[in-house]
Formats: C-alpha cells, sequence, structure tokens
C-alpha cells in the first residue's frame, strides 16, 4: 500500500528523532569520558574566594565550582591559594570562619623564601581545610633545612608522611631532607612513629624514627664515591611480582660496592636483594 505524505513526514521525524537522540547519547557519554565539567557559578563561593584573596600575604587565588555529566548535580568546589608561608594561618582561619556550607577542595603553595616552595592539598570537606599536618611549620623547616627546593607535603593513606620534590632530577638536593627526616616529622606534628618517605624522580626512601642518619650516610657514600643516580627503596606498596628489592642505578663497575654497602648498612634495605636498572 502507498505511504502517505503524513506517514512519511512521521518515518522521517521518527529517524531524526532517534538521530538526535542517538547523538545527544553520544555527546553525554562523551562529555563522561572526558570529565567535563560545566561551571556552577555561586555568590557564596566567590565571597569566601574574596575573603582569602584580601588575606595580607595572599597573592593569588584560583577557584572553579563545577557539576560533570550525567546528572549534573552535587556541585564540587576547588580553590588555590598561593602566597606567603606566613599567610597560611590568616587563610586557613578565614575559612574555618566562613559561612560556605558546601565541601571545598584546597590547595596550597607557599613561598617559604629562597627559593623555596611548598605545596599542599586536602581532599574534599567543609570549613576548615585540613591537610593533616602542620603545614607552616614543616614548609618553614623545610626552607630552613633545605633551601631551594619545591616540595609537595602529604600525609598519604598508607600512614606515612611524604615529603616530594616538584623541581626537576638528581638525588643530592633532596640528602638534606633525608637527613632531617625526624625534625621535618616533628615539625609536621604527625605520630611519632610515622615513617617519613622523601621522594623524587630518582630517589625513593622510606625513613624510620632513628634511621635518618644512617641512610643520609648511605646515600652520600653512594652518590658521591659510586656514582648512583637513582635509589629506590619503600613507599608503602607491594611489587607487582611480589619480590621486595632496592633498586639503583650505578656503572656496571660499581655494583659491587654497592651491594656491599647496602648489606652492611644496618638499615631495612641490608636484607634485601638489590636490583640495578639499566
Amino acid at each position: 500500500m502507498p505511504k502517505t505524505t503524513g506517514t512519511r513526514i512521521g518515518v522521517a521525524a521518527a529517524v531524526v528523532g532517534a538521530i538526535a537522540t542517538g547523538g545527544a547519547a553520544l555527546l553525554l557519554f562523551g562529555w563522561m569520558i572526558d570529565e567535563t565539567r560545566f561551571d556552577r557559578p555561586d555568590a557564596a563561593f566567590d565571597a569566601l574566594a574574596a575573603e582569602v584573596s584580601a588575606v595580607p600575604g595572599v597573592t593569588d587565588v584560583q577557584k572553579q565550582r563545577w557539576v560533570e555529566a550525567p546528572l549534573f548535580v552535587n556541585p564540587s568546589s576547588w580553590m588555590q591559594v598561593t602566597g606567603d608561608v606566613s599567610a597560611f594561618t590568616a587563610v586557613r582561619d578565614a575559612a574555618c570562619a566562613s559561612t560556605y556550607s558546601e565541601p571545598v577542595k584546597w590547595g596550597f603553595d607557599l613561598d617559604v623564601g629562597g627559593g623555596t616552595r611548598v605545596t599542599a592539598y586536602t581532599v574534599e570537606g567543609r570549613g576548615c581545610p585540613e591537610v593533616g599536618f602542620d603545614l607552616e611549620s614543616v614548609a618553614s623547616e623545610i626552607g630552613r633545612v633545605a633551601p631551594g627546593n619545591i616540595i609537595q607535603a602529604a600525609v598519604w593513606d598508607t600512614g606515612r608522611f611524604a615529603l616530594s620534590s616538584l623541581d626537576g632530577p638528581g638525588v643530592a638536593h633532596l640528602l638534606p631532607l633525608v637527613a632531617r627526616a625526624d625534625t621535618l616529622r616533628d615539625a609536621a606534628g604527625v605520630a611519632p612513629s610515622m615513617p617519613v618517605e622523601v621522594g623524587g624522580s630518582q630517589l625513593g626512601v622510606e625513613i624510620r624514627p632513628g634511621e635518618a642518619a644512617a641512610y643520609h650516610a648511605l646515600l652520600t657514600t653512594l652518590i658521591d664515591d659510586h656514582d648512583v643516580t637513582f635509589f629506590s627503596y619503600g613507599g608503602g606498596g607491594t611489587p607487582i611480582d611480589g619480590v621486595e628489592t632496592v633498586q639503583v642505578t650505578a656503572p656496571d663497575a660499581q655494583h659491587a660496592a654497592v651491594e656491599r654497602l647496602i648489606a652492611a648498612s644496618g638499615l631495612p634495605v641490608a636484607e634485601l636483594p638489590v636490583s640495578f636498572l639499566g
């Protein structure tokens, strides 16, 4: 039976509708995959940012409040504060006193002077920003014992106080943090038994209370006398193959000496095999 004009129009409309619906679904799926953010400005959040910006010593405040596909509800808020280390307490006080009621993820980038910067971040939460340690105290101590470094400080879920270098390769510039691990733990106000992890692109070492001097001596000797350019041990995780090792990069001619020094160190690494990289 021949289709009427109305029928043909109806079929065409249905096809176009299906295509449009499918296109919308694909677009929505793309937003979900890309975690596309859709701004949701809020006057109260803007007021909080203005209060923080007005704190003496604050040089920059970046912020965003957004929702994500597919629900477009429960907005997330993020605020990054850059400034002098001396401004941190006043910034925290302003956040604690604010009437803004929604959770915020905070980031802090503190200038300690002498080229030293210390960053830290919070999980999303209401009210006072909580980084899990005394940020101003530990930042000031880093500036004193290891000036010129850019360090991210954090308390990891695995129960370690981590100091991670953000300013390029090398090991030697992190040795002062290793030597002062106990002092930095105390400055942070974390548990006295908490290991301190000092890390960078070429160093990863987990230092328990009382081990700082021995690790500093070992690493200094390995670097200065045996050309070690990479040393990694600890981190709180389990190796993929289930075999824990000390990972080291050094010239072939130095391998035997490196193994002897590590074995004689009296540290937890002494009982582990050494895996040479490269």
